[in-house]
C-alpha cells in the first residue's frame, strides 16, 4: 500500500476512502473466494498493509486463526494508532517480513498478500527472496500496476519504479520458484482512462490519502469499478483476457 495514507491515521473519522481502496479490497475477496484454498487458513500475512484496511475486512469475514500486517513504516507511534483505529483488533503489526519470519514459527498454513508493494522496490528480490518455503500449503497473492506505457507522475508520486506487464510478472515469480495457479488482469475502464490522461499529459496530484470527492461521485466510481471487473470476470470464464490498470497472480511455492 502507498505510504502516503499513513498522513491520515491520527483522522480517521473524518476522510472518505479512495475509490481504489473499496474496489480493490473487493477484487481480493473475490479472487480468494473462488480460489482453492481452505479456509479459515491458519495465518493471513499482509505484506504492505498500511494503515490496515485491507487485513482487517479479512478478520470481519473470519478468513483466518491468526493475522499479521506488515509495513516499514510501522513505528512505536504508528502501532498505537493503529491500534487505537482498529479497536486493537487481534492483528499483530510487524516493521520488516525479516522480523516476522524470524519471530513465528514455520509450519502453519499461510496466505501472504503482496498487493502493490513489488512496484516500490528497486529490487523486488528484496522480499521475494525472504518468502521461502514455510509450509506447502501456503499461498501468496500478488497484484501490481499494469504496463509501464502509463508509467506517469502519478507513479512517481506513489513512490513506483515500474509498472508490470503479466507476463512481466509472471518471468519475476517464476525466476524465485513461485508456481502460478491463477493470473489476470483487473480494472480496464481504468486502464483507457490513464492512457487518455497520459495522452492529454495531465498530471494527476490526487493519492489515497486527500480523496474530497463526496458520496455521489465516490459511488459511481465504485460502481463503474464493481461493473467493470464483474465484466471481466465473465470475460476470463469464456478464455478472453482483456488487460487492465492492474495485473495479479495467486502462487504457491
Amino acid at each position: 500500500m502507498d505510504i502516503s495514507e499513513f498522513s491520515r491515521l491520527d483522522n480517521k473519522a473524518s476522510y472518505n476512502r479512495h475509490p481504489w481502496e473499496t474496489s480493490r479490497k473487493n477484487v481480493l475477496n473475490t479472487f480468494l473466494k473462488q480460489a482453492n484454498i481452505q479456509f479459515p487458513i491458519e495465518r493471513i500475512v499482509d505484506i504492505g498493509s498500511g494503515d490496515a484496511y485491507v487485513i482487517h475486512t479479512l478478520v470481519e469475514k473470519n478468513l483466518a486463526k491468526e493475522y499479521y500486517a506488515i509495513d516499514t513504516a510501522y513505528t512505536p507511534e504508528v502501532i498505537a494508532q493503529l491500534k487505537e483505529n482498529n479497536s486493537n483488533s487481534q492483528v499483530v503489526y510487524f516493521q520488516s517480513l525479516q522480523d516476522f519470519l524470524n519471530k513465528t514459527s514455520t509450519d502453519k498454513p499461510t496466505l501472504f498478500l503482496c498487493m502493490d508493494v513489488l512496484e516500490h522496490l528497486e529490487d523486488e528480490k528484496i522480499i521475494l527472496a525472504d518468502l521461502t518455503e514455510r509450509s506447502s500449503d501456503n499461498f501468496y497473492f500478488f497484484a501490481v500496476p499494469a504496463f509501464q506505457s502509463v508509467f506517469s507522475s502519478h507513479d512517481v508520486l506513489l513512490g513506483h519504479y515500474r509498472r508490470y506487464t503479466l507476463n512481466q510478472l509472471k518471468s519475476v515469480l517464476g525466476q524465485n520458484d513461485f508456481k502460478i495457479i491463477d493470473e489476470g488482469y483487473y480494472f480496464t475502464s481504468l486502464l483507457l482512462f490513464r492512457k487518455f490522461d497520459k495522452l492529454l499529459k495531465k498530471d494527476k496530484n490526487e493519492s489515497i490519502d486527500n480523496w474530497s470527492a463526496g458520496n455521489l461521485k465516490t459511488g459511481l466510481i465504485n460502481l463503474m469499478l464493481t461493473v467493470d471487473f464483474k465484466v471481466s470476470l465473465v470475460l476470463k470464464k469464456v478464455g478472453i483476457t482483456v488487460p487492465g490498470l492492474s495485473c495479479y497472480c495467486l502462487c504457491k511455492k
